[in-house]
């Protein structure tokens, strides 16, 4: 058995006919035909009904199809990563920041003439937890909240992964974004009469209390105009469409009266931001020195 026999089946299978599949595969009718026919032929039993000038799965195809399906996006996936290590790929995972965006491109600015291909994944803290323990990625840069912390620690011992804390921050309220401040104009009265803008998955209002420095109480979960995962729709709604964000404070440096937001503390205590690694994992040489650059950029702030 070939995975060409399991491909071209699968795929036919999906669109429901041998020419349909042909066209997808950039194939011949006859070619699909022969091929899933020698397959039929080495299980012993029919995976297709042909009727007429269409084809439907028999029972025990349908079976077939649920472990074929399965073994082919395997494949496609060990193929991909095979193409990937043979381009000297560096894999890193980051929690959603534009500051660790800007980081990211000027460090790699540094060593554009090296023979390096990055992979740069942005999503959760508990997806990258997840990401970190299958060995996904080299290094996770990510957030810790007071209230998931002896979760975080529990995960951290069962899958023998290591964080290091680089910096405690609080939380805030952006009204515009980081990278593009002007002067700050809004006050805390502003927040209560705000939309919002978050990311999915997003911990910042699912976790904590938050209040201003002067212990007002600020809420938003009845407030939020827009779900996004895209950092270019965050950053637009921000910049144009008068909403807000709750997230954390930035590592940006501001003149007095141009911080881009309202900073707000959680009853809990301050938002951990740190590295997170498996202890079986050997983090290449490139990777040390992102970390490094990185850790350089936070002793600045």
């Amino acid at each position: 058995m070939e995975i060409k026999q399991l491909k071209y089946f699968v795929v036919a299978a999906d669109v429901g006919s041998f020419s349909e599949a042909a066209k997808v595969l950039y194939t011949t009718q006859s070619s699909v035909s022969k091929v899933i026919a020698a397959l039929e032929s080495e299980l012993g039993y029919q995976l297709f009904k042909r009727e007429g000038k269409g084809i439907a799965l028999t029972s025990e195809g349908k079976r077939f199809h649920n472990r074929a399906s399965k073994l082919v996006l395997d494949f496609a996936s060990l193929e991909s990563d095979s193409i990937k290590h043979q381009k000297n790929m560096v894999k890193i995972s980051a929690n959603h920041s534009s500051w660790l965006a800007n980081c990211f491109s000027q460090f790699y600015e540094l060593h554009k003439d090296e023979d390096v291909c990055y992979s740069f994944h942005a999503d959760t803290t508990s997806n990258i937890v997840n990401r970190i323990r299958l060995m996904e990625d080299e290094v996770g840069f990510v957030y810790v909240f007071p209230e998931t912390r002896l979760q975080f620690e529990y995960e951290l011992k069962k899958y023998q992964l290591t964080f290091e804390k680089l910096k405690s921050v609080d939380g805030m309220v952006y009204f515009q974004p980081d990278d593009t401040v002007g002067k700050l104009e809004k006050s805390v009265d502003n927040i209560h009469n705000m939309k919002f803008i978050q990311s999915e998955q997003d911990e910042y209002f699912r976790n904590g209390l938050w209040h201003t420095e002067d212990g007002e109480n600020v809420t938003i979960k009845d407030d939020i105009a827009v779900i996004t995962n895209s950092d270019y729709v965050m950053h637009a709604f921000l910049e144009k469409n008068s909403l807000a964000n709750l997230s954390a404070d930035s590592f940006n440096s501001y003149d007095t009266g141009v911080r881009p937001g309202l900073r707000l503390k959680s009853n809990e205590g301050e938002i951990q931001f740190g590295i997170l690694t498996n202890d079986s994992v050997k983090i290449s040489p490139i990777v040390n020195e992102f970390i490094d650059y990185i850790c350089d950029q936070l002793r600045r702030k």
